[in-house]
């Protein structure tokens, strides 16, 4: 199947995982290092792709496959960090945008990948998109912009370096044994926020949350999503070019407009997101655009 099939669907389940995310911090854990860590834990669920065509890597590519999952974990946490203070919609026009950005810079000075002009118009069109999806002026109350910026900023070139360092080990390895290994660098990641005692505390305090059923379960489901999603953007990353894979991210926030309008409507009490008439005709251009990205990808 081709990788945009695969980026597709992973984006389409991180959406899921997205607003799950946000009523999780709002209902459930409400302190992005306890959540970033319980996302670390969970990550060790990848150990039961042990018996297929895993393998043992040399010390250095050990070493790369650790800093790519430390990398996610620490992007996540700051993507917690804006999540739990904008609304769904709106909390990632500069992550959405710049990651893929920074992955075509990494991408074309070590690994020299060249790009066809269709796929640099696709990836223009999806960015473009993108932050036309999640782009609102400044609200009086809203939190300041500049207040946002470098927390997303950060995360993005996190995300955009784990990415780029997992595909340069897809060029050598095989897809089980780079997804093993990062994953247990994501793992030893989410183990340096035990370090600062604040956060010790917090991460500690969380086990009563997530010992109920109800907590429990809805964590595990999310993440559940979540590594569905990852599996197939990894995937995607593994047959086609990074950059391209990372720029199709905008599908997922049309997708989470679409669930968090549905989520609003139905289920206020867990989610409640502000739609102005001209909001949904900003948003639904950058689904346009996002459409049209894609199907210059096709």
């Amino acid at each position: 199947m081709s990788w945009v099939f695969f980026a597709s669907l992973g984006y389409f389940f991180l959406a899921f995982a997205a607003i799950g995310d946000k009523i999780i911090l709002g209902k459930v854990l409400p302190r992005p290092v306890s959540y970033a860590f319980w996302q670390a834990v969970l990550s060790l669920g990848v150990l039961i792709f042990l018996p297929f065509d895993f393998s043992f890597l040399a010390p250095r590519e050990v070493l790369i496959s650790f800093l790519a999952g430390a990398l996610w974990v620490w992007g996540l946490f700051l993507f917690f960090k804006v999540l739990l203070r904008k609304e769904a919609t709106k909390v990632l026009p500069i992550v959405l945008s710049l990651t893929p950005l920074f992955l075509f810079v990494l991408e074309r000075a070590f690994l020299q990948t060249q790009l066809q002009s269709k796929e640099i118009t696709a990836a223009g069109l999806l960015i473009a998109g993108s932050i036309a999806l999640s782009w609102e002026p400044k609200k009086e109350k809203d939190i300041s912009f500049w207040k946002f910026l470098g927390p997303s900023l950060v995360a993005a070139f996190f995300f955009a370096s784990s990415l780029f360092l997992m595909k340069r080990l897809f060029l050598h390895e095989s897809f089980i044994t780079v997804l093993i290994w990062s994953r247990l660098g994501l793992f030893l990641g989410g183990l340096l926020f035990l370090l600062p005692s604040p956060w010790r505390r917090e991460i500690v305090s969380s086990f009563a949350q997530v010992r109920r059923p109800a907590g429990g379960f809805s964590v595990v489901g999310v993440k559940l999503l979540g590594a569905l999603g990852a599996l197939s953007i990894f995937l995607a990353i593994s047959r086609g070019p990074a950059t391209l894979v990372q720029s199709l991210q905008g599908l997922e926030y049309a997708f989470i407009f679409i669930f968090a309008l549905f989520v609003s409507y139905f289920a206020p009490n867990l989610l409640r997101e502000s739609f102005s008439q001209k909001a949904l005709l900003q948003k639904l251009g950058g689904a346009a655009l996002v459409s049209l990205g894609v199907f210059f990808l096709f």
